[in-house]
């Protein structure tokens, strides 16, 4: 509960920071609204022949997307969003001096689903909304952090693990740019769809000994911020989403999420983003694994700890 108490001072603190200066928020108008971002990010160098200690081939790409379908009626609202964050490396040559394949490294992979759906029952600030969530990735991931290798390697991939919560509950919006979510009884699984995985050592993937997922209810807690700032040019967003077991001594998860657009031209953006996840039943890599290193035996590189991710690209916008 310390935790809890932290990062909502930080999260209030910070929409209390950027609401110094809040630009008035437009009324909304009833009916879909459609619309999503692309960010990409590509880098390359290519060095032939290269001198003593300049360094070696690299190629990377990925991106980030972001999607909307919000529809808005004079007594209810139903928002969905969805996220993807994708992106991979390769340093050196395709193929090592030995002769083997030297495959890319995953940098990203983060599929993110939400929806939620509320009915006004006071003053178009309170609703009666359910709310739910899927999270899960793409490609599979083997040790060494590479997204190809041998299937006695692998240490994940779609679907294992994945997140999907439901929760019903109040959500309060006192204003355009703030809303707060609560729900007493929110029900949470985390699904390892893969047998093998699912009974690696120590489960690391958040699943129960002995199953393939882990059933957990208790209550949920979320906040977020938007706004855009001087004249519209500046866009922000804070997202704080706290669940808590009530079987596991209120242990649980969180995850904050945290987003600054800086316009460059209409439309063009340089997007600035950073989250922080954590799962009490989830282990997270505190070194990293090395390539060749069997799924059984990782526990000595994992930990309970935070996970970060941050990151800056150039972003389309568009509202359709």
């Amino acid at each position: 509960m310390k935790s809890l108490s932290t990062l909502l001072r930080v999260f209030l603190g910070f929409q209390m920071l950027c609401a110094q200066a809040p630009a008035p928020a437009p009324e909304e108008k009833l009916g879909w609204g459609f619309g999503g971002s692309l960010g990409l990010d590509l880098a390359g160098t290519f060095l032939g022949n290269p001198r003593l200690g300049a360094g070696d081939n690299r190629i990377g790409f990925g991106g980030m997307v972001n999607l909307f379908a919000n529809n808005k009626q004079s007594k209810y609202f139903w928002n969905n969003s969805g996220t993807l964050q994708l992106a991979a490396q390769r340093i050196g040559p395709k193929t090592k001096t030995d002769g083997t394949d030297n495959p890319f490294q995953k940098n990203l992979d983060i599929l993110r689903l939400g929806s939620r759906f509320g009915y006004n029952i006071h003053k178009d600030k309170l609703f009666a909304a359910l709310d739910a969530t899927a999270e899960s990735q793409l490609l599979p991931t083997y040790a060494g952090n590479v997204i190809k290798g041998n299937k006695t390697e692998l240490l994940s991939e779609f679907l294992s693990p994945a997140r999907f919560a439901i929760a019903p509950g109040l959500d309060y919006r006192p204003t355009k740019n703030l809303s707060f979510f609560l729900s007493p009884a929110s029900f949470n699984l985390i699904y390892v769809g893969n047998d093998t995985l699912a009974a690696l050592t120590g489960q690391p993937l958040g699943n129960e000994e002995g199953k393939n997922n882990r059933f957990q209810l208790g209550y949920s807690l979320k906040a977020a911020y938007t706004n855009k700032l001087f004249k519209d040019r500046v866009a922000i967003s804070s997202k704080l989403a706290w669940f808590a077991d009530y079987r596991q001594n209120l242990n649980g998860n969180v995850l904050w999420q945290n987003a600054l657009d800086i316009q460059i031209f209409k439309g063009l953006a340089l997007g600035l983003f950073g989250d922080l996840f954590y799962d009490h039943f989830t282990l997270v890599q505190v070194r990293k694994v090395p390539e060749g290193t069997a799924p059984d035996a990782i526990s000595p590189f994992l930990g309970l700890k935070p996970a970060y991710t941050g990151g800056f690209l150039l972003k389309y916008n568009m509202i359709f």
